[in-house]
C-alpha cells in the first residue's frame, strides 16, 4: 500500500507539473497569437483607428503575461480560470459594444458579419495547452455565455430586429437578400449555430485533453515504476549497471585495464563481538553509504561487500581517465572520511589495498538470479596488498604500476621494496600511501 501511495503521488506531482508547465505556455501562447492580429489591424485598417486598435491589442497582451507572476503560487489555479474568462469577457464586449467603424452609425448587429467572433476559438485553442479538461470546458462555457450576452445585449438595444424566420418558405433571391441584408438583421438561428460549434469543439478539445493527461499519467507511472525497481536494483548491483541494464543493454563479459581498490575496516571482528546485531548492521550501512559515495565521486565502481570490505573498481564496467590516479583519490578521501568522523558512535580505521592491472568484469550467475563481479589476476593483489597492511603497520598499499601510473598524486608514497605477493609467482614493487 506505501509503494502504490508513493507512486500515486509521484503520478499526481509530474501532472501538477505538467498542468503548470502548460498554463505558462498558454500565456506565451496567447501572446505570441495577439502580436499577429495586432500587426493585422495595424495594416489593414486605417489610420489613426489601426494604431488605436493595435495599440490596444498590444497593451492586452503585455498585461496577459502578469498570471505568470501566480505560478507556483496558491492564487495560480484561481488565476487560470481568471485569466481565461477575462478573455472571453472581453471578445464579448467587444462584440456588444465596440464600434464596428468611426466613419458612422453602423448598427452593432452587424458585427457578427466581421471575424471578431473568430476570436473566441484562439482563445479556447489556448486553453487547450494548459493540459486541463475542466479548464477547457470552463473556457468554452464562458465562450457560449459571452456569445449569448453579446447577442442578448445587441438585440435589447433594436427597437426590432429580423432574422431566418421572417423568410418565407422557399424564398427567393429577392426575398432572401431583403432579409439577410437588412440593417436590422440578427441571425438568431446563426449565433445559437456558433453556439453550438463552440460546445462541440470545447468537447472534442476536453476529451482531447484528457487523452494526453492520460498519456502523462501513464508515462510518469511507468517512470516511476522504472525508478523504483532502479532503486531496488541498485541495492544489490552497482547504480552504473544497474542502469545499463535498465536501458536494456547487455553487459557482456570484457577484458580490460583497470584499477581495483580494496578496502576493509581494521578490527571488525572484535568490534562486532562486542555490539547488538542490529547496530553492526547500521554501522556498516553508515560506513558503506559514504564511502560508495566517495568512489562514486571519483568516478568508481563499488562492485561488492564482502564482510566488511569493499571492492571498487575504476574502469571496469564503465572507461574513465586516469583510473589510476582515481583510485588513489578515492583511498586518500577514505582515509579522510574516517578520521574526520564516527559511525554509529564508534572511530574506524581502514587498510586499503590498490592494484592496476587486466580484471575480467561482467554479469556471472544462473538463467534466473546473476550479479555483477570482477576477477582476475588484478583482484587477488588489491586484497593481498590491504592484508600486507597488518603486517607493516601501513594504512594504505599500492602496487608499483599504481605508482607509476599516478605519480602525479603519490608525492609522498614510500617505497616498501618488491614483495612477494601470495598468488603470484614474481614480486612486485609495493608503496606505502601516507602510512603511519
Amino acid at each position: 500500500m506505501r509503494v502504490e501511495a508513493h507512486e500515486s503521488s509521484a503520478v499526481e506531482t509530474a501532472l501538477l507539473d505538467a498542468e503548470r508547465k502548460g498554463f505558462r505556455l498558454a500565456v506565451l501562447g496567447r501572446t505570441c497569437a495577439l502580436v499577429p492580429i495586432a500587426l493585422f489591424y495595424l495594416v489593414a485598417y486605417g489610420y489613426p483607428n489601426n494604431v488605436y486598435v493595435a495599440g490596444l491589442i498590444l497593451a492586452t497582451a503585455t498585461v496577459g503575461i502578469a498570471p505568470l507572476a501566480l505560478v507556483g503560487g496558491r492564487l495560480e489555479r484561481g488565476g487560470r480560470y481568471a485569466l481565461f474568462a477575462v478573455d472571453m469577457a472581453s471578445i464579448s464586449i467587444m462584440l456588444a459594444v465596440a464600434p464596428i467603424s468611426s466613419g458612422g452609425d453602423i448598427p452593432q448587429n452587424l458585427v457578427f458579419f466581421t471575424t471578431r467572433h473568430y476570436y473566441y476559438y484562439i482563445v479556447l485553442a489556448v486553453s487547450v495547452l494548459t493540459l486541463s479538461p475542466a479548464l477547457v470546458l470552463w473556457t468554452g462555457f464562458c465562450a457560449m455565455a459571452g456569445l449569448g450576452g453579446a447577442t442578448a445585449w445587441i438585440a435589447a438595444g433594436m427597437e426590432s430586429f429580423v432574422s431566418f424566420g421572417d423568410l418565407p418558405a422557399g424564398p427567393s433571391r429577392e426575398a432572401f437578400l431583403a432579409v439577410v441584408l437588412d440593417p436590422n438583421f440578427l441571425g438568431i438561428p446563426t449565433r445559437m449555430g456558433e453556439a453550438l460549434v463552440i460546445a462541440v469543439s470545447t468537447g472534442i478539445a476536453a476529451l482531447a485533453v484528457h487523452r494526453a493527461r492520460n498519456m502523462v499519467r501513464a508515462h510518469a507511472a511507468v517512470e516511476e515504476k522504472r525508478n523504483r525497481i532502479q532503486r531496488l536494483f541498485g541495492r544489490y548491483v552497482p547504480e552504473q549497471v544497474a542502469e545499463r541494464l535498465m536501458d536494456g543493454e547487455q553487459l557482456a563479459p570484457q577484458l580490460r585495464e583497470a584499477t581495483v581498490l580494496f578496502a576493509d575496516i581494521e578490527g571488525f571482528t572484535s568490534l562486532s563481538e562486542h555490539l547488538p546485531p542490529r547496530q553492526v548492521i547500521q554501522l556498516l550501512d553508515s560506513f558503506f553509504s559514504a564511502a560508495t559515495t566517495i568512489v562514486d565521486e571519483q568516478g568508481g565502481v563499488v562492485v561488492n561487500h564482502v564482510g566488511d570490505a569493499i571492492i571498487a573498481a575504476f574502469n571496469a564496467p564503465l572507461p574513465v581517465e586516469g583510473y589510476p590516479a582515481r583510485a588513489v583519490n578515492a583511498a586518500r578521501a577514505l582515509q579522510a572520511l574516517v578520521g574526520a568522523r564516527d559511525f554509529e558512535g564508534h572511530r574506524l580505521r581502514v587498510r586499503i589495498g590498490i592494484a592496476t592491472g587486466p580484471v575480467a568484469a561482467g554479469t556471472v550467475g544462473g538463467t534466473t538470479r546473476q550479479t555483477y563481479t570482477i576477477y582476475g589476476d588484478t583482484v587477488n593483489p588489491a586484497q593481498r596488498l590491504e592484508r600486507l597492511n597488518k603486517e607493516l603497520e601501513t594504512d594504505c598499499l599500492i602496487c608499483g604500476r599504481t605508482f607509476n601510473e599516478a605519480s602525479s598524486v603519490c608525492a609522498d608514497a614510500v617505497a616498501v621494496g618488491a614483495t612477494q605477493v601470495r598468488g603470484r609467482d614474481a614480486a612486485i614493487e609495493v608503496f606505502s600511501l601516507g602510512g603511519r
